[in-house]
C-alpha cells in the first residue's frame, strides 16, 4: 500500500535539509520542516506566498523571477544546482546550497520545481588557514604580475632591478628608445 499525502509530508519533515515545491506562479506549495525554521516562519506563513518576492533579497529578485518564468515556459534549462541566498523572517540572508528538479505534469507542461537546499552560509565564513594563505598567495601573485606590467621589459631578469630601470629611463631619455626593450619585443615569440 502506497503512503498517503500526509504520510509523505510527515517523512519529508525529517529530512535535515530544506525542501521546497515552487509551482510555475511562483508560488510555495510545500515546505518541510527543516526550510520553516531556516526561514522563521511557520508553515502556514509560507504556503501560498510568492518564494521570490518574499524569500529572497529584492536586490537579486527581478533577476531570478526572469530566469524562473523562462523556466517554466521551457526556454532554458534547469541547473541541477546552484548556490542562491535566501532571506529569513529577521532579515538575515542565508547562502543555500539548492539541488533542483523540474516538475511537469502527466502531459509533459512543466508546472514548477522541486528544490532540496542545505544552508552553507557558514562554510563561506570558515576558511581554513591552509585555504587562506593559498588564496593570500594567490593575490600576491596577481599584486605582483599587475606591477610587472609597470616595469620596463629589459629589467624583468635583472637581479638589481633598480638600476636596470635607470638605465631604461636614462636610454629613453637620451636615445628616445631602450635598444634592450625593442630587441627583446622583436624576439618575442608571435602571438
Amino acid at each position: 500500500m502506497a503512503p498517503n499525502i500526509s504520510e509523505v509530508s510527515q517523512i519529508l519533515d525529517l529530512v535535515e535539509g530544506i525542501i521546497v515545491v515552487v509551482d510555475a506562479d511562483q508560488r510555495v506549495s510545500y515546505i518541510n520542516r527543516k526550510g520553516c525554521e531556516l526561514l522563521g516562519y511557520e508553515k502556514g506563513n509560507i504556503l501560498g506566498k510568492n518564494w521570490f518576492d518574499n524569500f529572497l533579497p529584492e536586490r537579486i529578485r527581478k533577476d531570478i523571477k526572469a530566469v524562473y518564468s523562462k523556466l517554466m515556459d521551457g526556454e532554458i534549462e534547469l541547473a541541477e544546482y546552484f548556490d542562491n541566498v535566501v532571506l529569513t523572517k529577521s532579515g538575515q540572508e542565508r547562502i543555500i546550497g539548492w539541488h533542483n528538479i523540474v516538475l511537469k505534469n502527466v502531459a509533459g507542461s512543466i508546472v514548477g520545481t522541486l528544490s532540496l537546499g542545505e544552508d552553507i552560509t557558514e562554510r563561506g565564513r570558515l576558511v581554513s588557514p591552509h585555504e587562506q594563505r593559498i588564496q593570500e598567495l594567490e593575490d600576491r601573485l596577481s599584486e605582483l604580475m599587475s606591477k610587472k606590467m609597470h616595469i620596463p621589459i629589459c629589467s624583468w631578469d635583472k637581479k638589481d632591478m633598480k638600476k636596470a630601470i635607470n638605465d631604461h629611463y636614462r636610454l629613453i631619455s637620451t636615445a628616445g628608445n631602450c635598444s634592450e626593450c625593442l630587441r627583446i619585443l622583436r624576439t618575442a615569440p608571435k602571438i
